[in-house]
């Protein structure tokens, strides 16, 4: 597994953006914002009441991991 960096949760949803101080966000992970910069997710999560989430990938299926 690879560390890609974080997202934010906020509840059920995830920080997708800013913009003109308004915040948008998603309900799916997949179109949350990869964040890099600790501090950053730290800030935007601080600002909306969510919480940092470390995110990590891999190129391996599901059931090859089942099967260990």
């Amino acid at each position: 597994m690879e560390f890609v960096g974080y997202v934010v949760k906020i509840g059920n949803c995830y920080f997708r953006s800013k913009l003109n101080n308004d915040y948008m966000i998603c309900e799916s992970i997949e179109g949350a914002m990869k964040i890099t910069a600790i501090n950053y997710a730290k800030k935007i999560a601080e600002e909306t009441g969510g919480v940092v989430k470390h995110l990590y990938v891999s190129d391996k299926k599901l059931d090859e991991y089942k099967e260990q």
